[in-house]
């Protein structure tokens, strides 16, 4: 479970959603040919923005039966700087569910002029996100009572809520998105889309970058396409070989080291200090363990942002998680424990609620929407309660905070239309083509052992680490971009076994 790059600002950040893992084995996966006969459609430029250009590929719904008609992919291109670009960079951002056209027109300040002198920089909203052909399944009242649920119900009573509440959210994605949308937003679905979008751009071969669960669009693009491309960065890698269990409980082990390295630092910041004077730790374990046992408070917001709510352990659940995908949140963090502690949860709720895409103007995206969709697609999940109390349990001993959280995370799955997931399975890059693979040591949401098991999994590969907090590298480290833009501009790998430094 990985998300997008996406912060409290509206600057992006890589993060993840409430639901659904990325992989989980028992299941058979039926694999199309990586070729397809449907001819790409061509794009269509008009200018969007004074600096971006925006177009609509036309992709079949259904590769394995075009006749059920197409979907339509937004994309967005930064036209190259230089006179002469080498290509495009194709870039996604994560999630699944994550907005490439939003990612790519609000964090241009994070790619090297060289890099955009060279190259077009191009994003696109994947099948089911956003601009493209959407998955819809809520409305913001709907989003603010699933964040209102126990993410780790122990009770039989918490359990019902649980499940009659995901079941609501389930029956609305099927009654407000069209069947040949819903059922056809896997990863594999958006694999085929990206080598559609490669030919409609004119590339012999694909320049690509992808952060989070974009190394997982990467890496089954390789499955199906492995001749088909030359540059192929993977930032913050997801293991596919790992099952959904083992995948879930060393994310929630990497968020609780994420949670230390927070109490850690609060100490050494004056404010930090001062706001939490008996210890981060201590206070913050407290207001965990009163909203766990039923404990509320009241946030009073803007009428449009759900007017007086209760902050509930699902929420502040929520804040804590999206809080440590960077340090650079946790100044609003400690901020936001101070005043729950003193009565005031609005500091909370504003934390989670626009990381779940809802804004104060009443506005909302379909990140929650499109990220259980193609979870779902992509996974499958167990079949019986028993099965998750029973995870929730184990997963609580390797990580208390989390682990049980992470374990009820695929409900969802559960209650999905019938579909065919994918095993867990590794994978090979069988093209002459060297991939560059960046890991951070300290990275929550794809833990460091990721990069250094895909790393060997691919076998032509080169590791590229940045030691640091914070998921993925390429924002967070000067070192990590230039050897990441002299590998696009020249194929040139930096040297076996190097480190950069966080200075971001």
């Amino acid at each position: 479970r990985v998300r997008v790059m996406r912060t409290h600002s509206r600057s992006w950040h890589l993060y993840r959603t409430l639901l659904a893992p990325l992989l989980l084995a028992g299941a058979t996966l039926i694999v199309l040919s990586g070729t397809t006969s449907a001819s790409p459609s061509k794009l269509t430029w008009s200018r969007c923005d004074t600096s971006f250009r925006c177009a609509v590929l036309t992709v079949p719904a259904n590769y394995a039966s075009p006749a059920e008609g197409s979907l339509g992919i937004s994309v967005v291109e930064l036209p190259a700087t230089g006179a002469a670009p080498i290509g495009d960079i194709v870039i996604n951002p994560g999630g699944p569910g994550g907005s490439g056209i939003q990612f790519l027109t609000q964090s241009v300040s994070i790619f090297p002029a060289s890099l955009r002198q060279n190259f077009n920089l191009v994003s696109f909203d994947p099948r089911g996100v956003g601009a493209s052909d959407p998955v819809n399944c809520t409305d913001a009242t709907g989003i603010r009572a699933l964040l209102a649920l126990n993410p780790a119900p122990t009770t039989k009573a918490e359990i019902a809520t649980v499940v009659a509440g995901t079941k609501a959210f389930v029956a609305g994605c099927e009654a407000e998105t069209p069947k040949n949308v819903l059922l056809n937003v896997s990863t594999l679905d958006t694999a085929r889309d990206l080598d559609q979008l490669r030919i409609a751009l004119g590339g012999a071969k694909l320049n690509y970058l992808g952060f989070s669960y974009g190394t997982y669009l990467g890496e089954q693009y390789m499955k199906l396409f492995p001749h088909n491309f030359r540059a192929m960065v993977l930032d913050g890698v997801v293991n596919p070989a790992l099952t959904t269990t083992v995948s879930d409980q060393q994310q929630a082990v990497g968020f609780e080291v994420d949670l230390h390295d927070f109490y850690n630092w609060c100490p050494t910041n004056a404010t930090c200090k001062k706001q939490l004077p008996q210890g981060a730790k201590t206070e913050l374990t407290d207001l965990l363990h009163r909203f766990a046992s039923g404990a509320t408070e009241s946030a009073a917001l803007a009428p449009l942002y759900g007017g007086t709510v209760k902050v509930t352990y699902g929420i502040l659940t929520t804040a804590v998680i999206a809080s440590l995908y960077a340090s650079s949140e946790w100044p609003g963090l400690a901020q936001a424990i101070h005043a729950a502690e003193h009565g005031n949860g609005e500091p909370l709720v504003a934390i989670a609620y626009n990381y779940a895409g809802l804004q104060q103007n009443g506005t909302y995206d379909n990140m929650l929407a499109s990220n259980t969709a193609t979870n779902c697609e992509d996974n499958a999940a167990p079949t019986s309660l028993a099965t998750y109390q029973a995870l929730a349990r184990q997963m609580a001993k390797a990580a208390p905070d989390f682990g049980a959280g992470e374990a009820w995370g695929t409900i969802a799955c559960t209650f999905w239309p019938e579909h065919i997931a994918p095993a867990p399975a590794p994978i090979r890059n069988l093209s002459a083509h060297t991939v560059l693979v960046i890991g951070s040591t300290q990275d929550p949401a794809t833990p460091y052992a990721g990069s250094v098991a895909v790393t060997k999994q691919l076998g032509n590969a080169r590791l590229l680490t940045r030691e640091g907090s914070g998921h993925t590298g390429y924002e967070f480290s000067a070192c990590i971009r230039t050897y990441a833009d002299q590998y696009f501009t020249s194929l040139a790998l930096p040297p076996s076994g190097t480190t950069c430094a966080s200075n971001a």
